[in-house]
């Protein structure tokens, strides 16, 4: 058989809760594809932690300060060798289920965050980047945590996951220029699914005739297959642009998501300056937020302080 490193590549990268499984879904049934129906997370639980600690010994062993791990008996170029031939064991064996495929395809949100450690492991590489929205990511993400125990729970930590990995995906995909990073709007893969996937099995290098797109979008609309355990308790209002946000953000989540990304929402044209203020009182209701917060984070350490027991803060 083949080996698989001899395929291309494509990965679906994006933040969690952004339609990468989705994406990825659709790409699957492309006849040319080799994939599997779940995440390997192969290198951002696997290669890249491996690779960054091989990189980490050898930068401070070159510098006199450790003299310790497999740097002292591998050259990096050896030991990428071999985080190489691991990899083509693993894909392999996603090859075996479609021996006769051209393309292999895989995804994982966190793979957002390591782009350059596949490139330079599988520089055979194409990276579909799918964006949405930062508001509507955090109101699923925060709903999947209540749901399946998954994700962030609060405001502050989903919308410091959607920023960092959209980021970071962005700044690293750029430097391999458009005919190997390609960014799609999960909001305009919705609204016109057929020419949307069209350009992206073209970009993969997997086209299609016009029919078989307009099958993978029919059978993979999100009001008829939900995937990525979903909260189906929205799909009413994705149906409405922007209606998820409005309806499931508090007016303080609202006001916090924009003091902590509403840059980068406006910079992606998701959002306009003054986004989250929804009615005249919104701004009023908040100009003394700040301070009280502040005063409400006092007395909770107070009361922490306080209430923690003498004995152990007489303790040595």
């Amino acid at each position: 058989m083949t080996s698989s490193l001899e395929k291309q590549f494509v990965f679906v990268v994006g933040a969690p809760r952004s339609g990468t499984t989705w994406l990825h879904r659709m790409l699957a049934e492309h006849p040319s594809v080799a994939s599997l129906n779940a995440e390997l997370t192969l290198f951002s639980s696997y290669v890249a932690r491996v690779l960054a600690q091989f990189d980490k010994e050898t930068y401070h062993r070159k510098r006199g300060d450790w003299k310790q791990g497999l740097p002292l008996l591998f050259t990096q170029e050896e030991f990428d060798s071999g985080i190489r031939k691991l990899t083509g064991m693993t894909y392999d064996r996603v090859l075996a289920k479609a021996p006769g495929a051209s393309h292999i395809l895989d995804k994982h949100p966190g793979y957002s965050l390591h782009i350059p450690v596949i490139d330079r492991v599988l520089p055979n590489s194409r990276f579909i980047h799918i964006l949405r929205d930062g508001r509507e990511v955090a109101v699923s993400m925060m709903s999947a945590k209540k749901r399946i125990g998954f994700g962030e729970g609060e405001i502050r930590g989903a919308a410091e996951a959607w920023a960092t990995h959209v980021r970071k995906a962005m700044a690293e995909g750029h430097k391999l220029g458009p005919s190997r990073y390609m960014e799609v709007r999960y909001e305009e893969l919705m609204e016109r699914p057929e020419r949307i996937l069209n350009e992206i099995f073209d970009f993969a290098g997997l086209p299609l005739p016009e029919t078989e797109i307009l099958r993978i979008a029919t059978e993979h609309a999100i009001d008829k297959k939900q995937v990525s355990r979903g909260d189906i308790t929205l799909n009413e209002l994705r149906k409405v642009p922007g209606a998820i946000w409005r309806n499931k953000l508090s007016l303080e989540e609202r006001w916090t998501m924009d003091r902590m990304v509403g840059d980068l929402l406006v910079e992606l044209g998701f959002a306009k300056p003054g986004w989250w203020v929804l009615k005249a009182s919104d701004k009023l209701q908040m100009a003394g937020y700040p301070a009280l917060k502040k005063i409400g984070n006092i007395l909770g350490s107070a009361k922490h302080i306080i209430s923690y027991p003498l004995v152990k803060r007489l303790e040595p």
